[in-house]
């Protein structure tokens, strides 16, 4: 069976990230898709919402999506956990089953800077979400190991999102979940995303 790892801040969760879940699950014949929030993502400084905020958002973002779960593996460990240290422990708990790793193509240009990238990429697969803006062809490394989904995906970010939620309200909600919008709203989140997290 095949299993696809969904890694990310999700600061918060939008709808680009359900529309990647949804097109890998009807594309990649996978058995499931484990979102895999960081506690704390090691290309960032920190994070504007609180783990537990996240994960509520994830939750409510994702119900009703089947063949989705959560783990919170990263969480619960406390502290940076690379991508290969979550593929390697799914792997361990699965070790009949593929397990790949879902990342936008933005990404796909930044894994030459990931943590052991020639060990990730020579034992797991990516696949791998077009964004618009953002392109790669058969000269980036690693684009052998990618599996490309079909469609293109809005280039929105959270960051984005986070700003729009000061600047363009009614923008920011077209971007998200509208329980998920709401659970923003009522725990006031993102107040003040200029801060440094």
């Amino acid at each position: 069976m095949k299993f696809a790892i969904f890694g990310g801040s999700f600061d918060p969760i939008h709808k680009a990230h359900t529309e990647i879940a949804r097109l890998a699950l009807a594309e990649m014949d996978l058995e499931g898709i484990i979102f895999v929030p960081a506690w704390q993502a090691p290309h960032k400084r920190g994070h504007f919402a609180k783990p537990q905020d996240r994960l509520e958002m994830l939750k409510i973002a994702l119900k009703g999506i089947a063949k989705v779960q959560i783990s919170l593996y990263e969480i619960d460990k406390g502290d940076k956990v690379y991508s290969y240290q979550t593929l390697d422990h799914f792997q361990f708990i699965y070790p009949n089953d593929e397990i790949f790793l879902i990342i936008g193509s933005d990404s796909l240009n930044d894994l030459p800077t990931w943590k052991n990238i020639d060990y990730l990429a020579s034992k797991y697969r990516f696949i791998t979400a077009k964004r618009s803006g953002s392109s790669s062809d058969e000269r980036t490394p690693f684009y052998d190991r990618c599996l490309f989904l079909s469609r293109e995906i809005e280039d929105i970010s959270s960051t984005q999102i986070r700003t729009f939620l000061i600047s363009d309200d009614k923008k920011a909600k077209t971007f998200l979940d509208e329980k998920v919008y709401r659970y923003i709203k009522d725990h006031e989140l993102y107040s003040n995303h200029c801060d440094h997290p």
